[in-house]
């Protein structure tokens, strides 16, 4: 797919989300708004954010600005629950891409643009998993669909996702949950998050290199 095309389509999906959280009265910075029209229909919006937060991988939307959002909207605990759902949901649908469709769908370019995290991948296996995923600036969605073409096992990989996942999905929703609390406690999570991506990344590289 070209690059206009994929600037288009994912313009496109942020225009239909736009429009759904428009039509619901969701655009708003009060919060009890939120929370009233949340209780009037609680299933309805934890599903549309499931299936948003979803389906973002075909727009290579990252899952942190969900993350945040289900947050700022459902509180950070049960934003936390959804948000690994839908990351583990999500993962599941690369990982099935990576291990049925291979070079059909992603195309030889694909893995000769990740030839080094793929040969990365194969000698390290889950642990460079687990920390392509924990850190920040790491492709995480693609790091699955390696693993698959790689034919690492679906159930220990995907575990190695929802494990890998959960301290930074836990911290990032408690940042979006900071618009309601002080700014100290809005400023520890954004330092903790920081150093965090920090030693991971440099964990990161330094495996890359040896």
């Amino acid at each position: 797919m070209k690059k206009r095309n994929k600037i288009i389509m994912t313009l496109i999906f942020w225009i239909i989300i736009v429009l759904i959280l428009y039509s619901m009265g969701l655009l708003t910075t009060d919060f009890n708004k939120i929370n009233l029209i949340i209780g009037d229909n609680p299933i309805k919006m934890r599903f549309l954010f499931v299936l948003f937060s979803t389906v973002r991988i075909a727009f290579f939307i990252p899952q942190t600005i969900f993350t945040i959002g289900g947050s700022m909207v459902f509180g950070p605990y049960e934003g936390f629950f959804l948000s690994i759902l839908s990351l583990v949901i999500s993962h599941s649908i690369l990982y099935a891409i990576g291990i049925f469709f291979e070079k059909q769908l992603l195309g030889e370019g694909f893995f000769e643009k990740n030839k080094e995290n793929i040969t990365v991948l194969s000698k390290h296996g889950y642990k460079v998993l687990a920390l392509g995923v924990a850190c920040p600036v790491t492709p995480s969605d693609f790091m699955t669909i390696l693993a698959a073409c790689i034919k690492l096992n679906y159930k220990k990989s995907i575990l190695t996702v929802l494990i890998a996942s959960a301290p930074m999905t836990f911290l990032y929703g408690f940042l979006g949950n900071g618009f309601k609390e002080t700014a100290i406690f809005r400023i520890f999570v954004a330092i903790v998050i920081v150093l965090v991506s920090y030693y991971t990344f440099r964990i990161w590289n330094k495996i890359k290199k040896s």
